[in-house]
């Protein structure tokens, strides 16, 4: 039975969000010397799925997505980089049956909260990566977030975006220190000046029933990427995220922070 599809096209601040995380994945790999990837699991959050490893692609990183959307190979496709990418299934991502010490740097994105046994999936994380482990989340220090669980109650939508300890810098940090990783970083990204996400995107997803699996996403940083123009709004707000200001007052404003630690 075919199922029923719509488009959807990414917003701005997605658009913004692929923007930022992609000229942090290029410091990550200059600064940590990254050749080989893996994204565990490689999903999407109200986005298109499996392209947040897009950068590391594009630098010549070997990238493999576990329990990737073969559908999203179209973009790599369309820059010319699916040589670099590889797309694994496996029915339980804490047990992979991936090699040890198998790539530089494992991650994921926005995913952590919601996965049932955390410390599972960040032994596996440990395991398959030789040098660094990382998790980005949604930041629930930033003024948006209080908003965002206010849309949720006032919809009568239950909270799908699981445990809210993981939004928590410091939490997610001693977490990554309970699991036996060593010289753990926290930093942010993808900071600009509007608060995240204050929900109205995100009920309207809810709503209409918007799964991965009856969308059709168009992605324009896709385009921005092959025409090699981004919007010029763009470099002014990044300007303002990349204000060399006290970590404290970053959180007040960014939209996802990022833990990383490395592999003992």
């Amino acid at each position: 039975m075919n199922v029923k599809r719509r488009t959807e096209v990414e917003v701005f601040g997605v658009n913004y969000e692929r923007f930022s995380l992609g000229r942090q994945i290029h410091r990550f790999i200059k600064k940590y010397n990254i050749k080989s990837v893996c994204e565990l699991p490689a999903h999407g959050a109200k986005a298109a799925p499996s392209l947040y490893s897009l950068d590391f692609a594009l630098a010549g990183v070997k990238v493999t997505l576990v329990n990737g959307v073969e559908e999203s190979l179209k973009f790599y496709k369309e820059l010319g980089i699916e040589k670099n990418v590889e797309i694994i299934k496996v029915d339980n991502i804490s047990k992979t049956g991936l090699e040890n010490n198998s790539f530089d740097f494992v991650w994921n994105f926005a995913f952590i909260p919601a996965y049932k046994d955390k410390p599972a999936l960040a032994n596996e994380m440990k395991r398959i990566s030789k040098r660094h482990v990382a998790v980005f989340s949604v930041n629930k220090r930033n003024v948006g977030f209080p908003l965002h669980r206010f849309a949720h109650w006032r919809t009568k939508i239950p909270w799908t975006h699981g445990d809210m300890n993981f939004n928590s810098p410091s939490y997610l940090k001693n977490f990554f220190k309970t699991n036996g990783l060593k010289n753990i970083k926290t930093g942010v990204v993808d900071c600009p000046v509007w608060p995240d996400s204050v929900g109205f995107r995100d009920i309207r997803l809810h709503k209409n029933n918007i799964t991965f699996d009856n969308v059709e996403w168009q992605v324009p940083y896709v385009d921005y990427l092959k025409n090699g123009n981004f919007p010029k709004w763009f470099s002014y707000v990044y300007f303002i995220e990349r204000l060399p200001l006290p970590l404290f007052m970053k959180y007040i404003y960014a939209h996802i922070f990022y833990v990383i630690g490395k592999v003992d």
